[in-house]
């Protein structure tokens, strides 16, 4: 009886917490992401909400950004891509629940962010008519809440990572194939994750993951996990490997020697974005997620338009 009256008063925690970040989200994230990008979770990442239906002969009234290049060239005269508003789409947040996202310096946690980040992706679902899915993932899958319309599924999937406690500390030699396999059709995948893995064991199944369906990378960082503060002896734990070690932060070879190895293992994982041409969306835990995202548009779109010839 006492443990049913504890769970039952944990669950109304849990749901008064979630209320309390979607309608922050809600007010503040939202708002801003409205204004400034038209609100649109797919516009942000591939530049418009829309699927393409056809190519036909440009008119005077067309957009020039449409052109296809192609085509026109292959057949004498402008032709343009013809897109139509895209629906019945779904969105699956891809969740790292692993022990190293648990941390956090003096802002916020890891875990916290993709809390946000996630609220805010599901909310702009939801405005759209879109169905949101989640899967959270530490050694393997741990949870899977089927993709369903409504902020109530948003409100579902924000209450079960605010209860969720990592079983296992590792996150190695994850199969993200099979990913591939419940996600279904007509859909975009957020893989959010610090990136953080005790091998290189991930890149290929994560690699197959993302060849086969839309994926979004998005990294979330500490900055105290890139440069140590100048606070004198600290303890660096592993929540990963569960190893301790304490060092002397204050000096200079060691943060030097510190960056050198972070910087090496960033180098490793930009690479593996590289070659699946992947433009991760990095966000610090210090930092606006919607000034991210707009930062993101802003930049994915010109890299975009440089890309395209004659424009």
């Amino acid at each position: 009886m006492v443990s049913a009256k504890y769970n039952k008063q944990k669950i109304e925690e849990s749901f008064a917490l979630a209320e309390k970040i979607l309608r922050k989200v809600s007010l503040t994230t939202v708002k801003k992401v409205e204004s400034r990008l038209q609100g649109d979770y797919k516009s942000i990442f591939h530049g418009n909400g829309l699927d393409f239906k056809e190519i036909r002969e440009y008119t005077i009234n067309d957009d020039v950004r449409n052109i296809d290049w192609n085509a026109t060239a292959r057949l004498g005269r402008p032709h343009v891509r013809v897109y139509e508003e895209e629906r019945d789409h779904t969105i699956w947040l891809i969740l790292d629940v692993s022990q190293s996202m648990e941390f956090g310096s003096k802002f916020t946690t890891k875990k916290d962010v993709m809390i946000n980040f996630a609220a805010l992706m599901g909310y702009l679902a939801y405005k759209k008519g879109d169905k949101t899915g989640a899967i959270l993932f530490n050694q393997g899958i741990e949870d899977i809440i089927p993709p369903e319309k409504g902020i109530k599924q948003i409100y579902r999937i924000v209450t079960k990572l605010l209860d969720y406690k990592p079983a296992q500390k590792r996150t190695n030699e994850f199969n993200f194939s099979k990913l591939v396999k419940i996600t279904g059709k007509k859909k975009t995948l957020f893989f959010i994750s610090d990136f953080i893995f005790n091998d290189q064991s991930w890149q290929k199944p994560f690699g197959e993951m993302v060849l086969k369906n839309d994926a979004i990378a998005v990294r979330i960082i500490d900055p105290v996990e890139e440069n140590l503060p100048d606070i004198g002896y600290i303890n660096l734990y592993d929540p990963e490997t569960g190893k301790a070690l304490v060092i002397n932060a204050s000096d200079r070879k060691i943060a030097e020697k510190y960056r050198e190895l972070v910087d090496e293992e960033n180098k490793k994982t930009n690479e593996i974005f590289s070659i699946l041409r992947l433009n991760p969306v990095k966000i610090y835990t210090n930092s606006d997620i919607a000034e991210v995202l707009i930062n993101y548009r802003r930049q994915h779109c010109t890299a975009s338009a440089s890309n395209t010839p004659g424009l």
